[in-house]
């Protein structure tokens, strides 16, 4: 799931809706989708839908997959995935909330379990992440994150737990165009790792590394290609063998209308079919 949102970030961000960063979550503290660019474009809903087939079989029946709610100001208030069960579909549902740019509020829903994280920015360089229990009201932690301006173009966040004892270590560096070149993070306790390397032409991604050594070794690259400046193919490596590829198609508006993914390794051809809804002008 988090590489498939990863992938989506990076389409919609190379048509100008959202502001990519390689190096952050869909649900990050900076947000997955740029407001500013949805603001401008009126955008309301972003809805994806979703088929798959095996070879030598016929695409099966499309349900929706990922859905995405703006506010006016562009903001990010709602995500939504659907996963297709036998006889019923499960919905995992997040919302946000926020004070002027900053996100102050995630909830996850997700079946029998509901999360609520609210965070605070104690000082310019501190912030405060509080994990409740919805169902039990109870508080599971309270950590925090100092964040370290160690160059101009890197910085080091450091993790405390709620005992006040530094637990995971990330280090995000940039190139001068603003690009997330690097990200690493480790653990207190593990002399693991992983990284993330990228690599740009201007401001045009075209390759991604990871190197995780957590648990088992792996190395997944992905490279990126692109026509006339928009995102044309992925390709997705894992040690050395070709995994899957990905081709971008568009509408007359240069709105990613389809993409369309060839699962190599497990021999399926998913297709993601993008609607948009938009606020009224």
């Amino acid at each position: 799931m988090k590489i498939q949102l990863f992938l989506l970030s990076f389409l919609f961000s190379s048509l100008g809706i959202a502001q990519f960063n390689p190096s952050e979550d869909w649900f990050s503290l900076d947000g997955f989708f740029e407001s500013e660019l949805i603001q401008r474009k009126n955008i309301r809903f972003i809805t994806i839908y979703k088929s798959d087939k095996k070879d030598n079989q016929a695409f099966q029946r499309e349900n929706k997959f990922l859905h995405f709610a703006f506010s006016t100001e562009g903001k990010l208030l709602e995500s939504r995935k659907f996963i297709e069960l036998s006889g019923r579909t499960d919905t995992s549902t997040y919302t946000f909330k926020y004070e002027g740019s900053r996100l102050t509020s995630r909830t996850e829903n997700e079946g029998p379990f509901c999360f609520s994280y609210t965070f605070g920015w104690l000082n310019d360089s501190t912030i405060q992440e509080t994990k409740i229990d919805e169902k039990t009201s109870d508080t599971n932690y309270i950590h925090h994150i100092t964040v370290q301006q160690e160059t101009s173009l890197k910085k080091k966040y450091t993790h405390y737990n709620s005992i006040g004892r530094p637990m995971k270590f990330q280090w995000i560096s940039e190139d001068a165009l603003g690009n997330v070149i690097a990200e690493r993070y480790s653990y207190s306790r593990s002399l693991s790792f992983v990284v993330d390397s990228f690599s740009y032409n201007g401001n045009l991604l075209i390759n991604r590394l990871t190197w995780n050594t957590i648990g088992v070794q792996k190395r997944t690259v992905w490279e990126f290609t692109h026509e006339n400046g928009m995102l044309d193919f992925i390709k997705e490596v894992d040690d050395g063998e070709l995994v899957a590829k990905f081709a971008i198609l568009y509408n007359d508006n240069q709105l990613i209308k389809s993409i369309v993914k060839r699962n190599v390794k497990e021999k399926t051809i998913s297709i993601y079919r993008v609607e948009y809804n938009y606020y009224p002008i």
